[in-house]
């Protein structure tokens, strides 16, 4: 059994929030997709950013306002928003209390896309 106790997880700052990183797995699992839990700090925002694959949020607590592309939307806990390759993004914290915790999941990178063509080409079906 495979387990990451979160008493003894290393959160990492990256783009302006703490991120635990929760695939890829070394050792464990190797996905063509990642996933991170993200904790934006009392008074902070993620740094103005984008990706080269496709990315999904889904708030785990707090309120924040996300920023795509100069639209903004208040997310709160359990509202799920998807972020299109290349978007430049942004969440801030609205809380003076409390951290904004969210789950982040993203695929479709070029990295991904190659490890699956390099697969296919092997005869190797095992996605």
């Amino acid at each position: 059994m495979n387990i990451q106790r979160a008493r003894s997880a290393h959160a990492k700052y990256e783009y302006g929030c703490d991120l635990r990183r929760l695939y890829p797995w070394a050792g464990v699992a190797n996905p063509f997709w990642g996933a991170a839990i993200a904790s934006v700090r009392v008074g902070e925002k993620t740094s103005l950013h984008g990706h080269d694959e496709s990315e999904t949020f889904l708030v785990l607590s707090g309120q924040g306002r996300l920023t795509i592309d100069g639209e903004s939307e208040v997310l709160e806990q359990g509202d799920i928003v998807f972020i299109p390759k290349g978007a430049q993004h942004e969440f801030e914290n609205l809380s003076p209390t409390a951290t904004l915790d969210f789950l982040t999941i993203f695929w479709d990178s070029p990295e991904a896309r190659q490890a699956i063509a390099t697969k296919l080409a092997n005869n190797e079906h095992d996605l």
